[in-house]
This record gives structure tokens, sequence and C-alpha cells, in this order.
């Protein structure tokens, strides 16, 4: 019963490891290839937010940065960022809602 138990929590700690990969994968790819900024302040740059208004939401900041070191989507934000293009964003960016809430905050700070 014993070694019934110790092979269920090796095989629970193996799925965990296996489920974590994807993710080590991408830290790990975006730390070794990473040339310049994060993609994050280009793209806070193209829909029109200054870094200085995503700063005041320090948390919520913090929680994008994190998001988009481990997102797997580094080509495509590449490709949209070079495309010049200032839609699209919310196909494949996990931080698209956080751009729009920013953007949001920003638009309703200048018409006050």
């Amino acid at each position: 019963m014993e070694s019934m138990l110790t092979g269920l929590v090796l095989l629970m700690l193996f799925a965990g490891v296996v489920a974590s990969l994807p993710f080590a994968y991408a830290g790990w790819r975006r730390l070794t290839q990473r040339e310049g900024d994060l993609q994050i302040w280009r793209a806070l740059r193209r829909t029109g937010i200054a870094a200085e208004d995503a700063a005041a939401s320090q948390a919520k900041l913090a929680r994008a940065v994190r998001r988009c070191v481990m997102c797997p989507s580094i080509e495509e934000c590449d490709h949209w960022l070079a495309s010049g293009d200032r839609e699209g964003l919310g196909l494949f960016c996990p931080n698209a809602s956080f751009f729009g809430e920013m953007k949001a905050e920003k638009d309703s700070r200048t018409k006050h």
C-alpha cells in the first residue's frame, strides 16, 4: 500500500514538472534570445500609453511584465510590432486587456 502511495506521489510530481515545461521553456527562450527591451514597452508605446502612465498601477504593471516575460507568443508579437499595425494585439497577447484598461484610464484622465 505504501509503495502505491509513493508511486502516486511521484507520478503527480512528474505531471507537475511536465505541465510547467512550456512556461519554463518560454522564460528560458525569452532570457537567452532577448534583444533590447521587452515587447511590452514597445506595445505600450504603440497603443499610445507612456510607461509613466502604466507605472501608476504598479501591481497591474508588474503582472503584465511577468506575463510578457513568460509569453509563448514572442514571434507573433515581434511580427505585430514590425508591421506598424495598431489593431490585432488581442489575437495573441495575454496583456491585451491590460493595454485596453491603461488606454481607457488615460483617455478618462485627458477628458477631465
